[in-house]
């Protein structure tokens, strides 16, 4: 058992290398991990055959043979992710390395009813898969949404904006997306995506905050997520902002967090303020965007330049407390509130004018690696994690073969 755990964490570190590095060369890639050149010239050639890596074009050697490295199989095995959100359900196809192949919406049209949602996904995940999937391996679904979700249970315990207490969404899905299911909160499960692809692989601790139609944070201690008893931890939503009047929230009755920086608190006053109709449904907050950004000659539309102004500076507020209270090494913003990047200046501002401990926002909170693909990339991590930690459950190839 001994024997096999070593090489099953060989396997995991040859692919963690090249991930991190690569392409590398079998010789750099000895070199990073302190494996034999045997040793890693088999297990190159074991996570080759699983689809896992591929050999790149050879370099020019100036003595000696040509090196030719080794990288992510760009046509290698892929997750789907799907993303529960407010307004739609987000189905992507993504790699081994983190990027989207391919992302499809499925509007909710204002029917947030568990059962129906979960038909939606598996009828709209089936039709997605056999468009775009093509000869790919499908390691399976991860599926992920805000609120407060228990993975270990497949529940969603609370999620205050779809209204949703106590749903077992796993058993709604149960055999009707392709296997293993995986289920996490989404600010957790994109704080992980970062780790391993984006914005946290050069520090060991950070915190993930996300400003969407839902809020909530995800504080990463010594490359760990923590999750607390019942997976409850990064409840941010209801965070007192000092200074503000009025737009209680409906939960607890005071300005909090949601009720004056969501991006629903948002499309909520831009409705009350003329910016968007009524009956503007369609991407609310891209309109918003779009109306205070100048077109033309224009100089955009002052009432959302207020706006959106306005949300970045009390999110400010909240990061400046989580600076104070973590010390973290970085914070990455995440949301809707990147989608106005030009805002995130206001956002630092306010941290740096509240922040007490000497902590400079401009050199430590920076946006999401992900862009519009943050949504299925943080659905799809639970899966490719899995691969980069157990490479060899996923290779076809019997144990005494690698160590033969």
């Amino acid at each position: 058992m001994r024997a096999e755990g070593m090489r099953r964490g060989n396997a995991s570190a040859v692919l963690r290398a090249v991930l991190a590095d690569g392409p590398l060369s079998r010789a750099d890639i000895a070199r990073r991990t302190g494996l034999s050149a045997p040793s890693v010239t088999k297990l190159t050639a074991v996570l080759a055959e699983a689809g896992l890596l591929a050999e790149h074009a050879p370099l020019e050697a100036t003595q000696g043979r040509p090196r030719v490295p080794v990288g992510i199989a760009a046509g290698g095995p892929a997750a789907l992710g799907i993303h529960i959100g407010l307004l739609r359900t987000t189905l992507g196809l993504v790699a081994l390395d983190g990027t989207v192949i391919s992302q499809h919406v499925l509007d909710h049209d204002g029917d947030l009813d568990p059962r129906r949602i979960a038909d939606q996904a598996a009828a709209g995940a089936g039709e997605f898969l056999a468009a775009r999937l093509g000869a790919r391996t499908l390691l399976g679904t991860g599926i992920s949404l805000g609120g407060w979700v228990d993975g270990d249970t497949g529940t969603v315990v609370e999620h205050s904006a779809l209204g949703w207490d106590d749903v077992r969404l796993l058993e709604l899905l149960d055999g009707r997306v392709p296997g293993p299911v995986l289920l996490d909160q989404n600010v957790r499960a994109a704080a992980r995506a970062e780790l391993w692809f984006g914005a946290g692989r050069e520090v060991d601790d950070f915190v993930y905050v996300f400003f969407g139609n839902i809020l909530g944070a995800a504080v990463v201690v010594d490359r760990s997520v923590h999750r607390g008893p019942g997976a409850a931890a990064g409840g941010i939503e209801h965070l007192p902002v000092s200074g503000v009047e009025g737009g209680p929230c409906a939960c607890c009755g005071a300005a909090c967090l949601s009720a004056v920086a969501s991006d629903a608190a948002l499309v909520t006053r831009a409705r009350e303020l003329g910016i968007l109709a009524a009956t503007d449904e369609h991407l609310p907050l891209e309109r918003i965007v779009a109306a205070a950004r100048p077109a033309g000659t224009g100089t955009g539309d002052v009432r959302a330049q207020d706006l959106l102004r306005t949300r970045a500076r009390h999110a400010g507020r909240a990061v400046a407390t989580v600076a104070d209270l973590l010390n973290p090494s970085r914070v990455i913003l995440a949301g809707g509130i990147v989608a106005a990047d030009e805002y995130l200046t206001d956002l630092r501002e306010e941290v740096n004018s509240r922040v007490h401990r000497g902590w400079n926002a401009d050199e430590r909170i920076v946006p999401s690696t992900f862009g519009t693909g943050t949504l299925v990339v943080a659905s799809a991590i639970p899966l490719l994690e899995g691969v980069y930690l157990d490479p060899l459950a996923r290779s076809g190839v019997d144990e005494q073969e690698v160590a033969s």
